[in-house]
């Protein structure tokens, strides 16, 4: 492995030197201050006692191919994705294990776009609506924090999307690539004296690497900003999505794999499985700064989704969906001196009307459920942030009232209307030391609860219809330590050590009698050790490296089944070791070329441990050039995935039935294409 990496960096050398060759010393690059907004109250990365981790955009990631969100976030240590190439599926996010249980899309984790919540109440989240060429910058709270955001907060991805124009810009990408990748994308700014518009449009498709995973998907985005006064500015969003194709190939056993990698599971096949969406987004958000203490920020939003779902058995097979998700909050920031305290309420109500029909080998037929299932809650917090000296001193806590109500209207087979009350109270509190200027320690408890998802509920293993009783909420506590500092502005870096304590883990299993079908049960707790360290170094103007290293030991302290008592087995689903290295070089004549490196060790694919998914190293590699002709830039590109052709699985399907574990990943791959912008 190291012959390959040397090789990989060496590589990677002789294209810069080809591309460019710098013989003048230039001064070393600065790491500007980073400041934080995920926190609730806006802070520094050096102050505040958490692990957080940062990923700001240039116009070079325009060179990515920017198909999956974990192109932008594999180098946060912690965070682990899966899932990049199965758009039926969705990606598949997990931070220090909160998420890796997920059939399909993220769950465990708060999602935030632009200030607005894109996590439903459920603690359900996809983003398949987000394009990912207009992303600004990226922000990874690592760790439980209910205390913050309520149910399903087991991490935070903070995501902000482009909303500063200085001046009237256009923007326009064009891109292909292996298995009829094509992504097109427009974007447009202007602005007046208090107003700025920010349009956006985006087509992806691709026939996929494995049979039956095609795609194809449309996204249009627009956003405003008006300075109404010097007190008050109000921001709205607007935001369509539509994928009328996304096919699912499904799981593989080890024996499928090796004997066609790129082979759909026949029943997939049969039954035509894959899905469809339609979603619409509208949100208003204001910040009036009502005198110089206090400043007061509200939200509202709508969000409507359509789904279309085809699955692999018969019984329920097609899924009609519609979901009607709305949130409103509002906080007010009361600052003086070194102390800032904030205190707010967050609603939010989700409405979906669930139906589901027999799958006559992609055909609809009889029904076999229709249910509406609604999602309520409401969050009051109160969060403080003081600086003594050398001192910073955060805490919070958060109340939340969760109701979830299923209304059965099928009722052939009886009435299974229920209701269930899951609330919750979560305290946090943080402590960080500047032991030198740029140098600090800290140490933090928080807490957190994710109660089941309205779909996990649904879904029971008697064969009932209403909500699974059975479950309940999985309950998290986190200890941590941790190290920040920098060193002359070039070098930053930050090393996390962590205890989280689960109690009634939600874990998904498989049953002989329901194939196909994920349900839900509880564990009976588990113990989480980890080491987070990452660290980024500017060397030179045109030099920048950075390295992540992330060690789990995440494992059942408590846990027996019908199938067997799993007390001490590690958690399937997440790596114990997984490590990201990263070299980017721009010089000052327009070559650009990026180097990403991620070393995955193995992983368990049952909570039996008795299957594995091996571990893989997986180097990508991207370039392009950037000619400037009076107002026009043009940058041509092209990026090479997989580059030592490597075998590996891009997802494992925890505790499936009948050994069908895998989803391989694609081999060698590339794409090219060029970025223009006026």
């Amino acid at each position: 492995m190291k012959k390959i990496l040397l090789s990989t960096l060496g590589l990677f050398l002789c294209m810069i030197h080809l591309g460019y060759s710098q013989t003048d010393p230039v001064p070393s690059q600065k790491l500007d201050t980073v400041f934080l907004q995920s926190s609730r109250i806006n802070s520094t990365l050096q102050k505040l006692p958490a692990a957080v981790s940062v990923y700001q955009t240039t116009r070079d990631d325009a060179t990515r191919q920017q198909l999956s969100l974990q192109e932008f976030t594999q180098q946060s240590p912690g965070l682990f994705a899966q899932n990049t190439n199965n758009f039926a599926q969705d990606l598949r996010i997990s931070i220090r294990g909160f998420g890796a249980r997920a059939a399909f899309g993220i769950r465990g984790i708060k999602l935030i776009v632009d200030g607005i919540p894109e996590t439903t109440p459920d603690g359900q989240g996809q983003l398949d609506n987000l394009t990912l060429g207009i992303i600004d910058r990226i922000e990874v709270l690592k760790g439980p924090s209910s205390s913050l955001y309520g149910n399903a907060s087991g991490g935070v991805i903070d995501i902000q999307t482009i909303d500063n124009v200085e001046k009237p810009f256009s923007h326009w990408k064009g891109s292909v690539g292996s298995y009829g990748f094509q992504n097109f994308q427009a974007t447009g700014g202007i602005n007046s004296e208090n107003a700025t518009y920010i349009f956006h449009g985006n087509y992806v498709a691709s026939d996929g690497y494995r049979d039956q995973s095609g795609f194809q998907q449309v996204n249009t985005n627009f956003k405003a900003k008006f300075d109404v006064s010097d007190r008050l500015t109000i921001r709205a969003l607007l935001n369509y999505s539509d994928s009328p194709e996304a096919d699912d190939p499904g799981s593989l056993t080890l024996e499928a794999v090796q004997e066609n990698r790129r082979q759909a599971r026949d029943r997939n096949v049969l039954f035509e499985t894959g899905e469809a969406i339609r979603q619409f987004k509208i949100g208003i958000s204001t910040t009036w700064t009502k005198n110089k203490f206090t400043t007061v920020d509200s939200y509202l939003f709508y969000n409507n989704r359509q789904f279309d779902g085809k699955l692999p058995f018969e019984f329920g097979g097609i899924v009609d969906l519609g979901r009607d998700y709305l949130g409103q909050g509002t906080s007010i920031t009361y600052s003086k001196g070194r102390n800032t305290l904030k205190a707010g309420y967050d609603f939010a109500y989700q409405n979906d009307d669930r139906q589901r029909f027999r799958n006559l080998e992609g055909t609809q037929g009889d029904q076999t459920l229709n249910q509406k299932e609604r999602f309520t809650n409401l969050g009051i917090y109160v969060t403080d942030h003081l600086e003594i000296d050398k001192w910073y001193i955060t805490g919070g806590i958060r109340f939340d009232y969760n109701k979830l109500t299923a209304d059965d209207a099928f009722l052939g087979n009886g009435d299974d209307s229920d209701d269930i009350t899951l609330n919750a109270v979560n305290p946090s509190v943080g402590v960080n030391y500047a032991f030198a200027k740029a140098h600090s320690v800290y140490t933090s408890f928080s807490t957190s609860f994710e109660t089941p998802a309205l779909s996990e509920l649904s879904a029971d293993p008697n064969g009932d219809q209403g909500f699974n009783e059975d479950l309940e909420a999985q309950k998290a506590t986190n200890y941590e330590i941790g190290f920040k500092g920098q060193f002359a502005n070039s070098f930053r870096y930050q090393v996390a050590f962590f205890r989280i304590d689960t109690r009634d883990d939600l874990v998904p299993f498989e049953l002989e009698a329901f194939p196909d079908r994920t349900f839900f049960r509880n564990a009976g707790k588990t113990a989480r050790n980890g080491v987070e360290v990452e660290g980024v170094y500017a060397f030179a103007k045109a030099w920048t490296v950075s390295a992540a290293y992330a060690y789990s030991d995440f494992t059942y302290d408590d846990f027996t089944t019908p199938n067997g008592t799993f007390d001490g087995n590690a958690l399937p689903g997440v790596p114990k070791h997984v490590g990201n290295i990263s070299v980017q070089y721009r010089s000052e004549k327009g070559f650009y070329a990026g180097l990403q490196t991620a070393i995955v060790g193995l992983q368990y694919a049952n909570d039996s441990n008795e299957t594995e998914a091996q571990g893989y190293e997986n180097i990508n590699l991207r370039s392009g050039y950037d000619f400037k002709y009076k107002n026009v830039i043009i940058q041509p590109y092209i990026g090479i995935n997989n580059l030592l052709d490597q075998e590996y699985t891009d997802n494992v399907r925890i505790n499936a039935f009948g050994g069908r574990f895998f989803e391989p990943a694609p081999g060698f791959n590339g794409y090219g294409g060029v970025a223009v912008r006026f």
